[in-house]
């Protein structure tokens, strides 16, 4: 991104008597301009009164608050744009510069995606940008931004001392200064906390309050400046782009609609929040639409009075309402857009034209570089084990479950992921599992796999309506390493990154945990019986991998999710799941590894390409047979179980459904061969412990279940043949001895 140098002190020292410079709110002691009480003081004490005193009449007096998306010294070159212009109209100004720089922190939160370096070229990259935003660090950078805007006008912050000031100075000078405000994109935020503040302060009324693409929710607005309106801010003015423009803008380099749009989809706690400065949010919205005058078509000028809607294009009617932005970034770059501000402060229509300035649109975000599609036909997997959770819910055998799935992903040529433990971050799954599937192309095979927690968590957008959630909604979670601050992964999570899966991309997900049953959605289990299960379980070394949310983790959890705006169910899911568990079971590791991961992933090599969904399943479940505590489950289109296990799908790109195993292998037969070798050595282990509590002592034993090694080379067309078996001889040897355990 191009930056423009700072500006030399003797153009700072001009701007002291027009500059506020707010940090986190208070004011600012470092960076290029400081400012202190006394700077404030000055203002209202010196500079105005002798700007006043050279022009007659009323004096306007216009307090702007810049976008989000600047840093310091773009905030203070607008204002250095702004100053001369305002004043040579008979404006006295003063800018807000609250030191955001949300442009850096996005692209830098969304990372290499805006960059186009992750090989999706479809239709589908605009969504997928808003799943990277939401599932990163959009919402806390975001947030961040916001509370900014609040405290600044909170407490001691630094907005909030520059109100009282300017309350102070209109009860000495009664009549002698009209007060008015501007705010472009994430300004309407900050206005909508310091207006409020303004008029209790003792200013008698708000003249003016013209809003530039306004960034801030509706709700929000709607409680801060709403009822002010004609009371207290007489003419409220919104300046905004059509639906179609919105759509036409872009942002990141790669985003195909304008900010508003992603802050809309990524920024909020809840996605897809009304945004003050969007078409079809405004049109939604009765309170809005009836302030605004919102009966005509789109595109048509707003009803006038106290309130009123200038859309960008507007080019003819009143000089008070034209505009011709047509980004997010431009309106106060927009001669028609200021020049109608201008008139509006001034009421009078002669004025002095903005001057002609440079967008900084362009500066904001990163040139894509060329995208380097992957090529058809790859075998990616993502791995996830965790097993060193806080306070208490530390499990044992996540991790070595993680690492004996790659080993076998590893082995059926897979390109493999691992996160594990302190890895495992709500964040880094997420956005893991997204560029697994998101990069991904026609012809690829995908696997995930997640080995910890499960939970659940009251359902907020009201789409769990299905058995088991009669007198109580929830969602079904998986807990990641930082889940007991809220950062839950819910059915609904996985459900959005699915979605992205491109056509003719298979994606299998194995899960060895509670909850992971039914294709995360039905909660049939409940707390009392896991309870039950675990206790009874706990004197034979096992564990349930489940938890029991809390009221903190729950509490965590609302504040950051918000209450969704939306309700929605998923469309047909595409992926295909196994479940360690069904819904009314939960899941258990035992000796160091879990039942689940035991029994199914030494079956991964010898059932790929071969066996079809369905067999597979049945095979795991054989290793169960013999107890009914643990039965694993299918989840997925019922078509998928007739389909080849870790196959590309038919007709999909290089290595379709009909390729023989070898191709989809990498590395061919030998890495079948080592199979049984691995399960030999199982069984030695298990036998010389002396029994059943040897043999169960042998599964913590076996570390990562993985190939003996390098030295077994090609091997007998009979030894490949019947390698599931002996898979399955031993997945159900240890099954028998941990029966045997529980008596």
């Amino acid at each position: 991104m191009k930056r423009q140098p700072p500006l030399p002190k003797g153009e700072l020292d001009t701007l002291r008597p027009h500059v506020v410079n707010l940090s986190g709110g208070k004011f600012s002691s470092t960076g290029a301009f400081a400012t202190t009480k006394k700077d404030v003081d000055a203002i209202f004490a010196t500079h105005l009164p002798a700007f006043a005193a050279e022009h007659s009449g009323v004096v306007p007096v216009v307090f702007y608050a810049h976008g989000g998306l600047v840093d310091e010294q773009s905030g203070l070159r607008i204002a250095q744009t702004q100053v001369d212009w305002w004043k040579s109209n008979g404006v006295y100004p003063i800018h807000f510069v609250w030191e955001t720089s949300l442009a850096g922190a996005i692209t830098s939160a969304v990372g290499d995606w805006a960059q186009g370096r992750r090989g999706w070229l479809d239709e589908a990259k605009d969504r997928v940008l808003e799943l990277a935003a939401r599932f990163g660090q959009g919402q806390s950078i975001w947030g961040q931004m916001k509370r900014s805007a609040e405290a600044a006008s909170a407490g001691d912050g630094g907005a909030r001392y520059v109100a009282e000031a300017l309350g102070a100075y209109c009860t000495a000078h009664p009549g002698t200064i009209s007060v008015h405000a501007v705010g472009h994109s994430a300004g309407s935020i900050f206005h909508s906390f310091f207006l409020p503040v303004v008029l209790k302060a003792g200013v008698p009324v708000v003249e003016t309050l013209s809003l530039l693409a306004p960034a801030v929710r509706t709700d929000v607005f709607e409680k801060q400046i709403v009822p002010l309106v004609g009371h207290g801010v007489e003419s409220l003015a919104l300046f905004t782009m059509t639906e179609k423009l919105e759509r036409d803008d872009t942002c990141l380099g790669a985003y195909g609609k304008s900010l508003l749009y992603l802050v809309r989809a990524s920024f909020e706690p809840e996605e897809f929040s009304p945004i003050l400065g969007l078409e079809e949010c405004l049109r939604a919205d009765p309170v809005l639409a009836k302030l605004f005058g919102l009966s005509g078509v789109s595109g048509s000028p707003g009803a006038g009075g106290a309130a009123d809607i200038v859309w960008s294009k507007t080019t003819s009617g009143s000089l008070t309402s034209r505009s011709t932005s047509t980004s997010h970034g431009g309106f106060d770059n927009d001669i028609p857009t200021m020049d109608s501000v201008a008139r509006r402060v001034t009421g009078s229509s002669r004025i002095q034209s903005f001057p002609v300035t440079r967008d900084l649109g362009d500066e904001l975000w990163p040139v894509p570089g060329p995208a380097a599609p992957r090529p058809a036909g790859t075998h990616h997997a993502l791995c996830v084990g965790i097993n060193a959770y806080p306070s208490g819910d530390a499990l044992y055998g996540c991790v070595a479950d993680a690492e004996a799935w790659a080993t076998q992903f590893a082995a059926a040529g897979f390109a493999v992921r691992t996160l594990l433990d302190a890895e495992a971050t709500r964040q880094n799954i997420l956005l893991g599992l997204l560029d697994l599937v998101a990069s991904s192309v026609a012809g690829d095979v995908l696997a995930f796999q997640y080995a910890g927690h499960g939970t659940y968590v009251d359902d907020l957008d009201g789409d769990e309506a299905e058995a088991g959630n009669a007198e109580k909604k929830y969602d079904e979670a998986l807990c990641p390493i930082d889940f007991r601050e809220g950062n839950l992964i819910i059915d609904d999570d996985l459900g959005e990154i699915f979605d992205q899966l491109p056509d003719g991309v298979s994606l299998t997900a194995f899960f060895d945990s509670c909850h992971s049953g039914d294709g995360q959605r039905r909660l049939q289990l409940q707390p009392a019986d896991v309870a039950d299960l675990s206790a009874a379980s706990a004197p034979h070394g096992r564990r349930a991998r489940f938890i029991i949310p809390d009221e903190a983790t729950s509490k965590n959890y609302r504040a950051k999710r918000g209450t969704p705006a939306r309700a929605g169910k998923r469309a047909l899911a595409r992926e295909v799941l196994f479940s360690a568990c069904k819904p009314t079971e939960v899941a258990y590791e035992t000796g160091g590894h879990g039942d689940f991961t035991v029994a199914a992933s030494l079956l991964v090599v010898p059932s790929a390409n071969r066996l079809t969904n369905g067999e597979f399943l049945a095979r795991v479940r054989e290793a169960f047979s013999s107890q009914p505590r643990q039965n694993p489950d299918f989840n997925g289109p019922r078509a998928a179980k007739s389909r080849i296990f870790l196959a590309p799908l038919a007709g999909a790109g290089a290595g379709g459904g009909g390729a023989p195993a070898e191709s989809a292998m990498g590395a061919g037969s030998a890495s079948v061969g080592s199979i049984p070798d691995a399960i030999t050595a199982l069984l030695d282990a298990a036998a010389a412990g002396g029994g059943a509590s040897g043999a169960a002592g042998g599964v913590g034993g076996i570390g990562p279940l993985a190939p003996a090694g390098p030295g077994n080379g090609a091997v007998a067309g009979s030894r490949e043949a019947d390698a599931a078996t002996r898979a399955l001889a031993a997945a159900a040897f240890l099954r028998a001895a941990a029966d045997f355990i529980d008596g």
